[in-house]
């Protein structure tokens, strides 16, 4: 596993020259570190399909560095696995195994990745983008891609910008125009046509528009909406209430009756559109969940004192990569990178 500082490029709570990359002499290895790595990895591999544990707890200490490496590797295949189940927590914990000496993962020593894991890495991955590809098209629905910001004007002449990875569901007709907010976030800017209402709904509630610009994000079961132009009267699915939000005005829809809240700072609700992502005190793990929303794979913050740590800044999500190392130097932290996978410590 490559262990690099992050380099400056994106952010601007960054210092400028941040500290180069570096190899320490751990790094420059002769390959036993890589080997036992690998054999930890394969036996790992083994023992969660099912391999007897006893003869595993027998390995581990028949040599020095076993459990280290062990501890370690199972560390790397558990990031990989909850990386690609859906819903995944930023911060990791390894989990502890019975018949197995429950061990932290060491944070100081770092290791080779074998190429048989990191081909299963790749394996996972293209699976999911080839899965996209073969999607059938639809015409009434909008896909923004991950890395894409796509806008998109609409046949009445409003105008959506889809943020990475969203999914709209377009459904005009005689009785109105509305659309669905099926996945993500996205920002509309509606022609006002008192004849033909604008309805954005999603799985939380609908927002139907009185003539504005405002943007709607979909997290879980919940969705928030915000206006900078005009109004909107929202709703959530339970039919608990209604509310207007007016310019500089926001909401949850999360079930309860929603309430308009003023919001913290108007100009970093659309942001995204320009590329930067804004933040102010918000912890780590929420920061790094934004950006890695910009790009393929995951990024994990290890330890849950360094999730909560408190990030200021601007960030350039078109670089997601470039963001994240700027925020590693930022914090003084170090980055680990294996494929698409990146996690800061």
């Amino acid at each position: 596993m490559d262990e690099t500082r992050g380099s400056a490029g994106a952010g601007s709570s960054c210092p400028s020259g941040g500290p180069k990359a570096h190899m320490s002499d751990k790094d420059k290895s002769t390959g036993g570190d890589e080997a036992l790595f690998d054999a930890a990895a394969r036996r790992t591999l083994r023992l969660r399909d099912g391999a007897d544990a006893a003869e595993h707890a027998v390995w581990l200490a028949a040599g020095p560095g076993r459990t280290e490496a062990a501890a370690e590797a199972d560390y790397i295949l558990s990031l990989i696995g909850a990386a690609t189940a859906p819903e995944v927590n930023t911060t990791f914990q390894p989990r502890r195994r019975r018949g197995a000496s429950a061990v932290a993962a060491p944070r100081r020593r770092t290791w080779k990745i074998p190429a048989a894991v990191a081909a299963c890495l790749v394996l996972a991955l293209g699976t999911g983008v080839a899965l996209e590809t073969l999607a059938p098209a639809d015409p009434n629905r909008l896909v923004a891609q991950i890395g894409e910001v796509r806008r998109q004007v609409l046949a009445d002449g409003s105008a959506v910008t889809l943020n990475t990875g969203a999914v709209l569901d377009v459904r005009y007709g005689p009785e109105g125009r509305r659309v669905r907010l099926v996945k993500g976030e996205a920002f509309f800017d509606v022609v006002h046509d008192p004849s033909r209402p604008f309805v954005v709904e999603s799985r939380a509630g609908s927002a139907r528009v009185l003539g504005t610009a405002f943007d709607v994000r979909l997290a879980g079961d919940k969705a928030r909406v915000s206006v900078l132009r005009g109004a909107v009267r929202v709703e959530p699915a339970s039919g608990q209430g209604a509310a207007v939000l007016r310019a500089g005005q926001g909401a949850w829809l999360d079930g309860a009756a929603p309430k308009a809240l003023a919001l913290e700072d108007p100009a970093a609700v659309d942001a995204w559109r320009r590329g930067r992502l804004v933040v102010y005190h918000r912890p780590l793990s929420e920061v790094v969940d934004e950006i890695g929303r910009y790009k393929r794979g995951k990024v994990f913050v290890r330890g849950q004192a360094l999730a909560a740590r408190p990030v200021s800044g601007v960030f350039d999500v078109a670089r997601p990569d470039a963001a994240i190392d700027a925020l590693a130097v930022s914090l003084d932290l170090r980055t680990a990178r294996l494929g698409g996978f990146v996690l800061l410590y």
